[in-house]
């Protein structure tokens, strides 16, 4: 039963691994009421944006310097033309949910509908993509690449489907664009600067005395992208379950976070515990294991290979289920 919660837990943990190498995401808002111009639009690639433009500016973003390719400015003059497109959709969404809430008189002086486009590329060859939209935070509409329909979140969204899919040759160009094109653009893009491929995390443990018991805290910091998962072993490696922690952002674009277990006092020296961390820069995990200084090092490295021999295993399901189930 151990060996079978463990298993569960590093599969979970595992999906870490197939996490994105490039992830091109294009967001989109139409406000009213925020001190927010009334459109915006932003381009990003990897948490830096390489393409801004809203409604209170006179002109449109210039291709920047780093495009120098011909397929490049085609893409860029693609984006501009789209634009137009986007802020269209965005105002039609906007006034369909606005409309179909019944949000009016003091209820329509704030409001804002947001829509999102992203293409991700995968370590191992998966691309994936998805466009939602959203009303006031909440959700309110998706597109089904397969059936080439849109999906209402909710009742108030199946008019503004409905207008939508009137338009059924922009639709196709929509399937088409996050089919294909997008991975061109994600090619593209790439060459923006300062832009961040994977960094691998640096894992330490530190001990802080205190009465009656020590705190040992596993500190993971310098890695990229941000998504990371980290957890603590306990004696026969049982899940220590202390919360949640925040992945917060260093000052040269990677991230740190930190996870801490509380130790009686009385287990010091008699069990070992392993920070455990699974990362998209690393091929399996970074495990760090901590015995108060005492405890034998038979036992730690028990703990490694067992570690090891369930992550490799659950990578090969992974790798295996991931390749079954392939590209949009």
């Amino acid at each position: 039963m151990k060996i079978a919660c463990v298993l569960l837990l590093l599969l979970n943990l595992q999906q870490v691994r197939t996490d994105l190498q490039y992830d091109s995401c294009g967001y989109w808002t139409y406000s009213k009421g925020f001190g927010l111009p009334e459109f915006t639009e932003r381009i990003v690639l990897n948490d830096v944006t390489v393409y801004y433009h809203d409604s209170s500016l006179r002109s449109k973003m210039p291709c920047p310097d780093w495009i120098n390719t011909t397929a490049g400015k085609e893409e860029w003059s693609s984006i501009h033309a789209w634009s137009v497109h986007s802020r269209y959709v965005s105002a039609l969404g906007f006034q369909s949910a606005t409309k179909q809430f019944n949000l009016t008189g003091s209820l329509s002086d704030q409001n804002i509908y947001q829509a999102s486009g992203c293409c991700s590329l995968y370590p191992d060859g998966t691309y994936r993509a998805f466009v939602t939209h959203a009303f006031n935070g909440k959700d309110f509409l998706s597109l089904d690449f397969k059936r080439k329909t849109f999906v209402a979140a909710v009742p108030q969204a199946v008019l503004y489907k409905t207008l939508r899919e009137r338009d059924s040759a922009t639709i196709e160009e929509i399937v088409a664009y996050y089919r294909t094109r997008c991975l061109d653009r994600l090619n593209i893009l790439k060459q923006a600067p300062g832009v961040l491929i994977r960094k691998v995390p640096e894992v330490r443990i530190i001990e802080q005395q205190k009465v009656g018991s020590i705190t040992v805290t596993c500190h993971v910091t310098g890695f990229y992208p941000p998504v990371v998962q980290m957890v603590w072993l306990g004696p026969d490696l049982q899940p220590v379950d202390e919360g949640v922690t925040d992945v917060l952002p260093n000052e040269d674009g990677t991230y740190q976070t930190r996870k801490s277990v509380i130790v009686p006092e009385e287990d010091v020296g008699e069990h070992t515990y392993s920070c455990v961390v699974l990362h998209s820069s690393v091929p399996d995990n970074i495990t760090r294991v901590w015995g108060g200084g005492k405890a034998g090092g038979m036992a730690v490295w028990i703990s490694l290979v067992c570690i090891w021999l369930l992550a490799a295993g659950i990578g090969l399901v992974v790798w295996w289920y991931r390749t079954r189930d392939a590209v949009i």
